[in-house]
C-alpha cells in the first residue's frame, strides 16, 4: 500500500459516501471504486459494505483503516524528525484554528509568511475552538489559534482582544435592545456565555428572538438590511464602514472582550518552521485594526 491508500480509506471512514469522498480527494469516483477494490484485493477481506445510508466499514476494514491511520501519523512523524535535523525553515506546519479567525485573520498572515519562507506549507483544520483544542491535546496539530482561554500549561500567547458589538442598520439606544427584535445565530459556548453574561448584568428581560440563521455572516447581513441588531464579535466587523456598531460595556463600565490565544508545546517549537510562524503570529500587524476597534 501506498500513502495515498491510507489517505482514500481515511477519508472514506469520515465521509462515509463515495462522492463525497472522490469530491475531497479530487479524483473521480470510477477512480475510487477501483482504487477500493485493489486495496480489498490486498487485505482479501471487505473494507466497506454500503447501503441507501452511506458506506460502513466491516469489523476487519475497522482494523484495516486504523492501520491507515497509524501509518500516516508515523510518516508525519519521520518527516518531522528529519525537518528538526535539517534545521531549515521548510516543511509543514499543521494548524487548528478557531474558524472566525481563520476566515478573517488567517488568510493575510500565511500570505506574507510564505512570502518569507516559501518552502513552508500548511496544513489547516478550522472549526470550533472546543473541537480544536481536542485536537490539539491529542497532537493532531503543532499550534492551536482558540477564542477564548483554555487551560495550558506550556507556550501560549494572547493574540488579540477584541471587542463584542451590537449591530444595526442605524444606531439604537442600548437601553431599549429588549425591546427591539433581535437576530440569534449559532454562537459557539464560550461566545454564547459571555453574552449571555452581559444581558443579564444589563437587563431585567429577555431578548426578543425574531429570527435564528446558521452564522454570522448571514446574521450580519440581515442586521444590515434593517430586519433587527444581532451581537458580533469584533473579528468580523474590521471593514464595516455601513452598519452602526456599538460595543458592549457592563456595569463596571468595563469593555466586554473577547480574547484569541495561540498554544504551543515546546518541543514542537524545537522545529524551525513552527517555530518562526509562532514567532510571526504574535507580531503580526493585522491586529490593530481590532485593537483599534476597541477604542469604537
Amino acid at each position: 500500500m501506498y500513502k495515498k491508500d491510507y489517505a482514500i480509506l481515511i477519508m472514506l471512514d469520515q465521509a462515509r459516501n463515495m462522492t463525497k469522498a472522490a469530491e475531497k480527494l479530487f479524483i473521480s469516483q470510477p477512480n475510487l471504486t477501483y482504487r477500493l477494490r485493489q486495496i480489498e484485493e490486498y487485505f482479501n477481506t471487505k473494507i466497506f459494505i454500503r447501503d441507501r445510508s452511506g458506506l460502513f466499514p466491516t469489523p476487519e476494514g475497522e482494523l484495516i483503516i486504523e492501520l491507515a491511520k497509524k501509518n500516516v501519523r508515523n510518516i508525519e512523524l519521520t518527516l518531522d524528525e528529519i525537518q528538526l535535523m535539517e534545521q531549515s525553515v521548510r516543511g509543514t506546519v499543521k494548524l487548528g484554528v478557531a474558524s472566525t479567525f481563520g476566515q478573517y485573520i488567517l488568510p493575510t498572515i500565511l500570505k506574507e509568511f510564505q512570502s518569507i519562507y516559501p518552502e513552508v506549507n500548511f496544513h489547516i483544520i478550522t472549526g470550533l475552538s472546543s473541537n480544536i483544542y481536542k485536537l490539539f491535546l491529542s497532537g493532531d496539530v503543532h499550534i492551536a489559534i482558540l477564542r477564548g482561554e483554555y487551560f495550558w500549561e506550556e507556550k501560549q500567547h494572547l493574540l488579540v482582544s477584541e471587542p463584542i458589538s451590537i449591530v444595526s442598520k442605524a444606531p439604537i439606544e442600548m437601553n431599549a435592545l429588549p425591546t427591539l427584535l433581535r437576530i440569534q445565530y449559532e454562537m459557539d459556548s464560550y461566545l454564547k456565555g459571555m453574552v449571555d453574561e452581559w444581558w443579564k448584568d444589563i437587563f431585567k428581560k429577555p431578548s426578543i428572538i425574531s429570527m435564528s440563521v446558521d452564522s454570522l455572516e448571514t446574521a450580519k447581513e440581515m442586521a444590515r438590511v434593517g430586519l433587527g441588531y444581532t451581537i458580533l464579535p469584533g473579528i468580523c466587523l474590521m471593514n464595516e464602514h455601513e452598519l452602526s456598531i456599538q460595543n458592549l460595556y457592563g456595569h463596571d463600565k468595563q469593555l466586554v472582550k473577547r480574547d484569541t490565544w495561540a498554544y504551543c508545546r515546546h518541543k514542537t517549537l524545537n522545529f524551525p518552521a513552527v517555530q518562526e510562524f509562532f514567532k510571526f503570529l504574535k507580531n503580526h500587524s493585522s491586529y490593530a485594526k481590532l485593537h483599534d476597534h476597541n477604542h469604537l
